[in-house]
């Protein structure tokens, strides 16, 4: 863990165009949505059809499938969750242009997973699963399996595709381990009165090296480029169209692959998306609105539930943050490194919600009695999780339109006194990426011919919940349609964590119809 000390160097060698404005900041639902419980109860009523409608393409197995190896006890061992009696994981990978958009030659080598179960039909196509730069998709798909996801595979294998140069798609090496430690720290423990300059120094010095490192593709690893990775897997399997699941960066993967390939998608499911031309000043404010939102949330359950927290759990997370703030975090803890644990504590709970609220709760409880242990543990699974190289190149490839240091010395104080437990440290964040190359955002669909799934989290950590809304006005100017299912929990995925939302999007993969109406589901 850091302490103080001195600057010591060890290099290494090494948009959206809104036709509908749809109410205020959060996702507007249709005028009668159905309440969903988590019951396990299909959509009701029937869908409207006319007779001028074709019938949604079909998911078809491939044609020519890749090399596959059993990897079951190694993929659910990595994602710390126990394996699955009758679920099988095979691994493969298959290699992608390097840049087949910017004409850089050479490839890259694309990590996948595919689950099926004993119930899997043989002949069945497949989903195709991303969750792009948030964390690898090898990693989450074991989670989902162990949570409800599992019933997809009664009628589809699912297949994650991790990014480019993430989890089993080749992850990268490249910053050496002050720059990455400086840069989890924000640079906290330096010398200066200008937080800004210093991380941008150290930021610099990382760009340089990581750009090097995948020269001749420094501009090779943003949305579009992950989109031209999985359009290469269909081609491979020879299959007319993709049934596709994006959550969160990897919504926007999905999206950009409907813009370059929009009559090569047979089904399409957003959840928690942001839109592909979203500045990074704003969706670094809707993540910064949603570890709030979902703070608040995890402080009213953890009321309710009588936590280790007591009655004001809020209180607590304040000052444990503050201590970490004024130098004195958990094991010499930086601020940064605590508010990024609590944030992926809650957007990657593990257990049922209870269970989760009093494990989080319990590690802030322990920390501020002076035993750090368990709140270290939550920063190390935190740094694995989000924070890999590979990470650092994607996420700052499909940052757009950055502002300039002194507007992030102006956000640092703003947001600082409007976010007061997440503010300052999502400010800083921002100059993480300000010395990378710049990118253009990708392409977004049109004259989509399927309509469109929809999945929000009202209490969403990871990118907030004002991306559903956005979204929904780029699916109209594709010229199709979409439902939405909002999840009123806590987490990044709802798909992921909520039942409820399950029976919906398995009749949509069966079907190609979504819901007749826009549906809640509750908490």
């Amino acid at each position: 863990m850091r302490r103080h000390r001195q600057r010591v160097r060890a290099l290494s060698a090494s948009t959206v165009v809104l036709s509908v404005l749809l109410a205020g900041c959060a996702p507007g639902l249709a005028a009668n949505p159905r309440y969903a419980t988590d019951s396990g109860a299909g959509p009701q009523g029937q869908p409207i059809t006319t007779a001028t409608q074709a019938g949604p393409p079909p998911i078809e197995a491939p044609k020519n499938d890749l090399s596959w190896r059993d990897c079951t006890a190694r993929v659910f061992s990595d994602a710390a969750v126990q394996p699955i009696p009758g679920v099988t994981l095979d691994c493969a990978s298959y290699d992608a242009d390097l840049d087949s958009i910017n004409g850089a030659t050479g490839t890259v080598s694309i990590g996948v997973v595919r689950a099926r179960s004993v119930q899997t039909p043989p002949d069945a196509g497949p989903l195709v699963m991303t969750t792009g730069s948030d964390l690898p998709s090898s990693v989450q798909l074991p989670v989902w399996l162990s949570r409800a996801g599992g019933d997809v595979l009664n009628g589809h294998p699912i297949v994650a595709v991790d990014r480019r140069g993430i989890g089993m798609s080749g992850a990268l090496d490249c910053r050496d381990l002050f720059d990455r430690q400086e840069m989890l720290d924000q640079a906290q423990f330096q010398f200066g009165d200008d937080p800004v300059a210093t991380l941008g120094e150290i930021t610099m010095t990382a760009t340089t090296t990581c750009t090097d490192t995948i020269a001749p593709g420094d501009s090779a690893y943003d949305n579009s480029h992950a989109a031209e990775d999985i359009e290469r897997l269909r081609s491979t399997w020879d299959v007319p169209g993709m049934a596709l699941l994006g959550i969160g960066n990897g919504a926007q993967v999905a999206l950009a692959y409907a813009g370059r390939h929009s009559n090569k998608v047979s089904r399409l499911i957003l959840d928690s998306p942001l839109p592909l031309g979203i500045s990074a000043e704003m969706a670094a404010e809707q993540r910064v609105k949603g570890e709030q939102t979902a703070l608040d949330a995890f402080a009213a359950q953890c009321a309710a539930t009588n936590c280790p927290l007591g009655p004001d759990p809020k209180a607590a997370v304040d000052s444990l943050l503050a201590s970490a703030r004024d130098g004195q975090g958990p094991g010499g803890a930086s601020v940064a490194t605590v508010a990024n644990a609590i944030a992926t504590a809650l957007g990657y709970p593990r257990g049922d919600r209870v269970n989760a609220t009093n494990d989080l709760a319990s590690a802030v409880a322990s920390a501020n009695s002076g035993d750090p242990n368990q709140i270290t543990n939550l920063i190390t699974q935190a740094e694995t999780l989000r924070q890999t190289d590979g990470q650092f190149i994607n996420s700052c490839s499909d940052a757009l339109n950055r502002p300039t240091p002194d507007r992030v010395r102006e956000l640092v104080v703003a947001w600082g006194k409007i976010y007061p437990q997440f503010g300052t440290v999502g400010a800083l964040d921002l100059v993480k990426c300000l010395n990378w190359p710049s990118g253009s955002a990708s392409e977004e669909p049109k004259n989509l011919k399927i309509p469109v799934l929809l999945l929000g989290v009202q209490n969403n950590p990871i990118v907030g919940n004002e991306g559903v809304a956005a979204v929904a006005a780029t699916v109209i100017n594709a010229g199709t349609s979409s439902k939405r299912i909002m999840w009123q929990g806590i987490g990044h995925g709802a798909s992921i964590y909520s039942s409820c939302v399950l029976p919906p999007v398995i009749a949509y993969l069966d079907s190609g119809k979504p819901p007749p109406t826009d549906t809640y589901c509750p908490a």
